[in-house]
């Protein structure tokens, strides 16, 4: 019997502590903190590190120089600096930036000095590339309002002597960059137009492909449809073969009539070199009438 209560006191102990003894703690113990509800502002156990500040001021109107290659020119140099610290307010920061302006701007100026004189005097973006890589880390002033840090940075012009002496060249590439660039789209038009139309005159005339010698008695007519200044060209260049042809008309009557006071090998030959000049010149191949000759003379009956 004693076994048995022995046992039932066991069971009932485990059953207080499995149940009613963790509800005692809980209700005797201390409560748990409750974690700050989000927006509620309160103090968190370490305070947060101070913001830091920035501060931007409009540039002045001086412009440094720093001399280039050679040391006969110089750039220009417009600083821009940004000013920042952990350790004061905007305003503060605005006043002490405006007093430290100008040790920064000598600062600047050292550093930029040797850097700058490596370059040509026409190359102000290679300079200001350098430089500006050189000023990339900044620096920092002890101020007696806290630590502030400057970052500098510059825009280099080329000098302006410089620019006036090159200024005329530079305007002058860029016309005969344009006229270029007009000259080849009037080219290219005038070409397709006058290809138009001598695809007009052949369809209608019934020439089918045009050979050499049609194309240049058509084209003079087709380029007065297609464009004025080139038709202008190409009756003058007509003109230039026809007047060719009557020259060499002229000498070889007067050879025929005086033809007795050579002897025939140097008639022959002075004949020779003046029809290869001629064809050369009319862009005919030498001899290709003999060949236009030889070929009706087949085709007769």
């Amino acid at each position: 019997m004693s076994e048995h209560k022995g046992l039932r006191a066991r069971i009932r102990d485990w059953w207080r502590r499995a149940t009613g003894g963790n509800d005692a703690r809980t209700a005797g113990g201390p409560e748990a903190a409750d974690e700050p509800a989000e927006g509620t502002g309160s103090t968190p156990a370490h305070p947060a590190a101070p913001a830091e500040v920035a501060v931007e001021l409009p540039p002045g109107d001086d412009v440094l120089s720093v001399a280039a290659r050679g040391d006969v020119f110089a750039f220009e140099v417009v600083p821009h600096f940004r000013w920042s610290s952990r350790e004061m307010t905007l305003e503060t920061l605005r006043e002490r930036a405006v007093l430290l302006e100008e040790a920064a701007r000598c600062k600047l100026l050292r550093r930029a000095w040797s850097v700058a004189r490596t370059f040509d005097p026409g190359d102000p973006v290679a300079a200001e590339k350098a430089v500006n890589k050189e000023l990339r880390g900044g620096w920092c002033y002890n101020d007696e309002k806290g630590l502030i840090r400057c970052r500098a940075s510059v825009r280099m012009r080329i000098d302006p002597g410089l620019r006036e002496h090159v200024l005329p060249f530079h305007l002058a590439e860029l016309r005969l960059t344009e006229e270029h660039r007009l000259g080849e789209l009037k080219a290219g038009q005038v070409q397709a137009r006058t290809e138009r139309w001598l695809r007009v005159m052949s369809e209608l005339e019934l020439l089918g492909t045009l050979g050499p010698a049609e194309r240049r008695l058509l084209v003079p007519f087709a380029a007065a449809l297609a464009d004025e200044d080139f038709f202008k060209v190409m009756q003058a260049l007509k003109n230039t073969r026809r007047n060719g042809a009557q020259a060499l008309a002229d000498v070889l009557t007067a050879a025929t009539k005086h033809h007795e006071q050579v002897g025939l090998f140097e008639y022959a030959n002075a004949y020779d070199k003046a029809l290869s000049e001629f064809c050369r010149q009319m862009g005919l191949s030498p001899f290709s009438w003999v060949d236009t000759v030889t070929d009706v003379e087949e085709l007769a009956p």
